[in-house]
């Protein structure tokens, strides 16, 4: 069963043997509001109820006699298995109604620790199909369909009596009926209603006694009550009924009787007695279920509180479009002010940046007029800082010719020219594939610009001009051999480029002609122009 929210004004159909009585709850008040017979004028008079206001939720709760319950053990399952296993056992129950049920309240203490379940239903499937149908025709919210034993659970409950272990609550019907109520801890677990239209108001202490030994027996027979166990029998009925009977009442071994009369539970509880007023403990169950957590749904499968769904789906999307729009404005209203700030502060960095721009003007007009306007002085200040970028150094070139030097120990030399130059593209090559690394730019009036605007561009190389020879000689083929590998071991450099501009002479390849000046050999003379374009 699932508990349903309580509304401020909710409907109460209670519908028995004779007919539909209506009850209107508002106020923490059970008021009557309409009864109605199941004739055809009793219809048309439950249609114009259904259709004026307030359209507020209905409970259909029956009192009838055609309600069965059973209690079985089934295996311990959950989830759908669940669901589906006691579905099936209602299909097998009580085939021929929808009106139907099952609880689990709870498990076996030992063996396989089955689940313990109530079957119950409404089996007079037309009886309570005419008053549904009318229902849903009118697209009425019926939130629930239960019947008056569970009331009773919720009243033994109310009166601290789901301690009690084997409770038997009795009550005399306004319709002339005598229902009993088996709860056992707390948990409903068997109810029936006997006709007393037959019996006279002085057999009805006899009537009873002998409708509780009949429970007794049947309960004996399900194993719900051991054979020795006394059965509390609370008897809820008005003060002039409880004088009737009370004198044919009386305890045993079997029975134990206790008697409630209506108007004193009324005051109990805090209802009126005069609300009571002869209604029966039906009422006053009615009364306090509404007042504490509600009426709840037993019987109504979905198909039937379907407009009820719809309903309070319909009320979830109000709320939340209500909430999304009061988010919307919440965050708006933010986005507004944020705009405005931003606004503000944009005009104050306007007002600050136009009195800098004033200060400005006024400090520009007190300087002294610049002889040079101020993009030419931009110009000339990163040329400067490109020129400085340029700024180049033999000495990492020299350092990599002393190594050089340190493979060749027969070269001697005797000057170094080093100089900045413009590099050429490989377009400018010569005629035979020799590709001259770079043009000596000399100093000059024409040639300075250019070594300039080389130098902003980032297109110059260094160049430097060695002049050395080869000591001792050995003759003018073994000077240009060493020559040649002095080259070489300058070109294993990485970025470096050499290029012979004077070598030692022969007269022919085989000569090995030594030149003496005073007795001593004259010295080979080389001249070298290298191109470095650093490290790479």
């Amino acid at each position: 069963m699932g508990l349903f929210q309580t509304s401020t004004t909710v409907r109460v159909l209670l519908l028995t043997s004779q007919g539909l009585r209506a009850f209107t709850w508002q106020d923490s008040v059970l008021i009557p509001s309409g009864q109605f017979a199941a004739d055809e004028q009793g219809q048309d008079e439950f249609n114009r109820y259904l259709s004026s206001p307030p359209d507020s939720p209905l409970y259909l709760v029956a009192d009838v006699i055609e309600e069965d319950f059973r209690l079985e053990n089934v295996a311990h399952v959950l989830g759908k298995d669940r669901s589906a296993l006691l579905e099936r056992k209602l299909a097998q129950f009580f085939r021929t109604t929808e009106y139907r049920s099952a609880r689990v309240q709870g498990r076996e203490e030992s063996g396989r620790r089955d689940d313990q379940v109530l079957f119950s239903a409404l089996t007079n499937n037309e009886q309570i199909g005419l008053w549904v149908k009318l229902i849903l025709a009118q697209k009425a919210p019926l939130q629930g369909v239960l019947s008056i034993p569970w009331l009773m659970e919720l009243f033994a409950g109310f009166q601290h009596l789901d301690q009690v272990p084997h409770l038997l609550l009795v009550n005399l019907e306004q319709q002339g009926g005598l229902r009993q109520t088996y709860i056992q801890a707390g948990r409903l677990k068997f109810s029936r209603m006997t006709s007393l239209a037959t019996v006279r108001t002085s057999n009805l202490a006899e009537t009873i006694v002998g409708e509780c030994s009949h429970t007794r027996q049947y309960l004996e027979r399900l194993k719900l009550l051991p054979r020795d166990q006394p059965l509390d029998i609370h008897l809820a009925v008005q003060a002039e009924i409880g004088e009737e009977i009370g004198e044919g009442l009386e305890n045993s071994a079997l029975f134990r009787f206790h008697f409630h009369e209506t108007g004193i539970v009324a005051a109990e509880l805090g209802i009126d007695p005069v609300l009571e007023d002869g209604q029966g403990v039906v009422f006053l169950a009615l009364m306090q279920a509404l007042r504490n957590k509600g009426l709840f749904n037993i019987y109504a499968s979905r198909s039937v509180t379907r407009y009820y769904l719809l309903r309070q789906i319909r009320r979830w999307l109000i709320v939340g479009t209500s909430l999304f729009f009061v988010v919307a404005l919440v965050i708006g209203f933010s986005l507004l002010a944020d705009g405005f700030k931003q606004r503000g502060e944009q005009k104050r960095l306007n007002r600050e940046a136009k009195q800098f721009e004033q200060q400005y003007q006024a400090l520009q007009q007190n300087l002294p007029e610049s002889p040079l306007p101020a993009k030419t002085m931009q110009n000339v200040v990163e040329s400067v800082e490109k020129i400085q970028r340029q700024a180049a150094s033999p000495m990492e070139m020299m350092d990599l010719v002393s190594r050089a030097l340190g493979r060749c120990s027969d070269i001697r030399l005797q000057k170094l020219d080093w100089k900045l130059v413009v590099s050429t593209s490989d377009s400018e090559e010569g005629a035979e594939g020799t590709a001259v690394a770079a043009q000596p730019v000399v100093s000059g009036e024409v040639a300075a610009p250019a070594l300039l605007l080389g130098m902003l561009g980032g297109n110059t190389q260094a160049t430097t001009i060695l002049e050395g020879t080869v000591y001792p000689g050995g003759g003018y083929l073994n000077a240009q051999q060493s020559v040649i590998r002095f080259i070489t071991a300058l070109e294993q450099i990485p970025g470096m480029k050499a290029t012979p501009l004077v070598m030692p002479t022969a007269s022919s390849p085989d000569s090995s002609m030594k030149a003496t000046l005073d007795g001593e050999a004259i010295q080979a003379v080389f001249s070298l122009q290298l191109a470095y374009q650093g490290r790479q």
